[in-house]
């Protein structure tokens, strides 16, 4: 049985609203799917997840927003290949204006890769407007997880 999960870490609060965006998105499709701060969750706790999610904020130069560090060093710990099969999405929330543009999304993107997890789009690496880019990768989503209920 595929089970989703969006995860958000966020400075600001924008990686929650694009978050909540995709989890009403997916329920008004009929898709249940629960949606959780980074800070209130452990990487110990997805063994029953097959598609993860993630909205993720940049802070500072590249590093991962406070309440999201945790969870990231936990992730570190792990050895390669631990997420086998595991499949996941990252939208990153950034500003251009620095010169460690989402600095995190790419990074916890290369962790996830070293787990082996398995992308299912593309990276979006969001800008200051990131509703341009947030929502045609929610749209992805969306059908994606259409196209899985489909097969079940």
């Amino acid at each position: 049985m595929q089970k989703s999960q969006i995860f958000f870490a966020t400075q600001t609060g924008n990686s929650q609203e694009v978050a909540e965006k995709l989890q009403e998105e997916l329920e008004a499709s009929g898709i249940e799917v629960g949606c959780v701060d980074m800070f209130d969750s452990d990487p110990d706790n997805i063994s029953e997840l097959s598609h993860l999610y993630y909205v993720v904020s940049t802070w500072g130069e590249g590093e991962p927003p406070d309440d999201s560090v945790g969870y990231f060093e936990k992730l570190k710990e792990y050895p390669d290949g631990h997420y086998a099969g595991k499949k996941f999405a990252i939208c990153g929330l950034g500003d251009s204006g620095y010169d460690i543009f989402n600095g995190f999304g790419k990074d916890l993107e290369s962790e996830l890769v070293r787990l082996g997890g398995v992308g299912i789009v593309d990276r979006v690496d969001c800008d200051i407007d990131f509703e341009e880019l947030s929502d045609p990768w929610i749209a992805k989503i969306v059908e994606h997880e259409k196209a899985l209920q489909a097969e079940a």
